[in-house]
């Protein structure tokens, strides 16, 4: 037998490629398939996909001017802020520093740490809390509360401490 022309060698080498892909594809495609669980599309995961990118530059509030229209969630929100009862606002804002006595802070609860203060007076102690004193910042902190909700959340520690 004699060699194999060029061209019968490049006709072979077709055939096999062409059985090759054709029975090694799927098993291929089997690897390639996506093994991430995401049930997101793979055009979308991307986060430069044009969904991810308005996901993440998306308002977080809407300004409503007076007159204006703003919905039922911005109401919820009013009115939520509106029933915050002083034990909210204290679990909320000022419990991070006071329940562990953080830098001084006097713990509500224990009389010991609040009796010198109670003596001072009661306008003292509201003095102090929204102006700020020692390492509490003016109102502790909270630049949404209001001069009267500052003074019910100390009416409140001072009665958990009597």
């Amino acid at each position: 037998m004699g060699a194999i022309s060029h061209n019968a060698m490049q006709r072979l080498l077709a055939v096999l490629v062409v059985f090759g892909v054709a029975f090694a594809g799927p098993a291929m495609a089997s690897k390639l398939k996506d093994q991430s669980g995401s049930d997101e599309p793979i055009g979308t995961r991307s986060i430069l996909s044009p969904a991810k990118v308005a996901e993440r530059t998306a308002p977080d509030a809407k300004v409503c001017l007076e007159g204006e229209e703003c919905g039922e969630a911005s109401a919820a929100v009013a009115a939520e802020a509106v029933a915050a009862t002083p034990e909210d606002l204290y679990n909320s804002k000022c419990s991070s520093c006071h329940v562990a006595g953080v830098l001084g802070a006097p713990v509500p609860g224990k009389a010991d740490q609040w009796a010198a203060r109670i003596a001072n007076g009661t306008d003292a102690l509201y003095q102090n809390a929204i102006g700020g004193i020692n390492a509490m910042p003016p109102k502790g902190g909270c630049a949404d509360c209001s001069d009267d909700d500052i003074k019910a959340i100390v009416d409140f520690m001072v009665g958990q401490s009597q």
